[in-house]
């Protein structure tokens, strides 16, 4: 059977590459009058909250397309409802750098709570759609390559997932009393997407 998901593989990429590029747009120094060397290095300091959420939102990025390359790779083909259903992911991964804005924006103010709680509710969002695209994909199993092996790769993604959107929403609710517990717990799941998203076919 000849796989024909060349375009919406290439469309993905370029919205994952679209919504990285956003996320580093968005840091910047804006021009103040009478700048000195002492001054701007005060400033770059300052904006330390802007590089952490980058860095934090880039690795969710990337980690999330990296599942994404995968789920994509192991479909013939793309029937209307995961076409809509991929495009519900891309919709949301190119609106994080707003949620990642606002705490870079935010994290230093009494807002931060709502900032951080806004930050890991989006996040369990794309993974919720991320989770929608799998259900989406096993409802039609004639669409998946070797569904012998690939079949129990897909229902171990979504248990994961499902697992991740607890984590995520037990995150947005410790957001409201302890943000930064939150922020770590976002950010120690990279290593929990680092392992999940591997398979028996990354050492092949």
């Amino acid at each position: 059977m000849e796989k024909k998901t060349a375009r919406i593989e290439a469309f993905s990429d370029g919205i994952f590459g679209v919504a990285i590029t956003l996320l580093a747009i968005e840091i910047g120094i804006d021009e103040y009058q009478q700048p000195t060397n002492l001054s701007l290095w005060n400033k770059i300091v300052e904006k330390w909250a802007e590089y952490f959420t980058y860095f934090n939102s880039f690795a969710t990025v990337l980690l999330i397309w990296m599942g994404h390359h995968k789920i994509l790779n192991k479909i013939w083909r793309a029937n209307h409802w995961v076409i809509l259903l991929n495009g519900l992911v891309l919709l949301f991964v190119v609106l994080f750098p707003y949620p990642t804005k606002l705490v870079g924006n935010f994290i230093d103010t009494e807002a931060i709570n709502t900032a951080v709680g806004f930050y890991t509710g989006f996040t369990g969002l794309i993974v919720l759609t991320m989770l929608l695209l799998n259900l989406g994909i096993i409802g039609d199993r004639g669409k998946i390559i070797n569904p012998e092996k690939n079949l129990e790769w897909f229902f171990s993604q979504i248990k994961q997932q499902m697992v991740a959107v607890l984590v995520y929403g037990i995150a947005t609710i410790i957001a409201f009393y302890a943000p930064y517990i939150a922020l770590s717990i976002t950010f120690m799941m990279w290593i929990f997407w680092a392992i999940v998203t591997k398979d028996t076919d990354d050492e092949e």
